[in-house]
């Protein structure tokens, strides 16, 4: 009601929001090749730590890996609270805490981005502690990546910001359908309580206007996600499985580029990095009383 009343006037905040907003939807030629600066730290990031997790370590260590390589390649910062969440904190949206000292053999999400010269980026993972995905963690994790699949190719010039989350909502719910997790299609929002794409740039959820057509050279993320905590009203082989896939994308004219993609994605390909040891792993220091 509030929005209605501001908008009816001449002059009003509602409006200054929108025209402010459509100034920074889309990206010049210089942000864009700003913006790959915090992206691919980012992505590179992920990847390492792929190779470093290990049952055992804690939510804190991760993300002290990933904010190391964020130093090491020159960000300034982390563009948000790092998120951290082994198993039932990988349920939890926004889990800020990483207090978790041992994620045990669980599967952690983690979102984490940085940010190079007031620019951020957005990427997320989940990966299994162990390098490999129980049966469980492989459906749901390949569901999430098959939605993350079906909206790429939506993401061009033309294309309503809202058919972007109508295609992950109608691929979740088929999926979460067919593993008997929920048993109609309009019970997918117990599981994906989000939305699946927001504007990237000075802000993690920079301004922008989601009414309209998508336009060349927005900068968006593609992020669907399910999370099935414990006492869900499903069998138990799922409960504490979070997973959440986010890319961070160019739109272009009639396709996207997808910009964080030196953090692999396929379970199997995540599988196959987890195989490869970090040079963290080797890293050892005095022990303390």
């Amino acid at each position: 009601r509030l929005r209605n009343k501001l908008a009816s006037q001449q002059w009003n905040t509602h409006l200054y929001t929108r025209l402010i907003g459509s100034l920074r939807e889309i990206k010049t030629p210089e942000e864009i090749a700003l913006m790959l600066k915090p992206v691919s730290i980012s992505a590179i990031a992920h990847a390492e730590v792929m190779k470093a997790i290990q049952p055992g370590m804690s939510e804190a260590e991760l993300q002290g890996v990933q904010e190391y390589v964020h130093k090491k390649l020159g960000a300034e910062y982390v563009g948000y609270p790092s998120i951290v969440g082994a198993g039932a904190n990988s349920c939890i949206l926004h889990y800020e805490e990483n207090t978790r000292v041992n994620i045990n053999r669980d599967m952690v999400l983690m979102d984490i981005g940085a940010e190079y010269h007031g620019y951020s980026a957005d990427v997320t993972r989940t990966v299994p502690s162990t390098g490999k995905f129980t049966p469980q963690q492989r459906a749901i994790y390949d569901l999430v990546y098959r939605a993350q699949e079906a909206i790429f190719p939506l993401c061009h010039e033309g294309v309503p910001f809202g058919d972007l989350n109508k295609k992950a909502t109608e691929v979740l719910a088929q999926g979460l359908l067919d593993l008997g997790i929920i048993k109609s299609k309009d019970q997918v929002y117990i599981y994906y309580p989000h939305s699946c794409s927001h504007f990237l740039g000075l802000d993690v959820h920079d301004l922008g206007n989601y009414d309209q057509d998508l336009k060349e050279n927005m900068v968006i993320t593609v992020e669907p996600g399910i999370y099935i905590p414990a006492g869900s009203a499903c069998d138990k082989k799922w409960w504490d499985i979070g997973v959440r896939i986010e890319d961070d994308v160019r739109i272009g004219k009639t396709k996207c580029e997808l910009l964080s993609w030196q953090a692999p994605r396929k379970s199997a390909d995540v599988e196959k990095l987890c195989l490869q040891k970090s040079s963290v792993n080797g890293m050892i220091l005095p022990a303390i009383r």
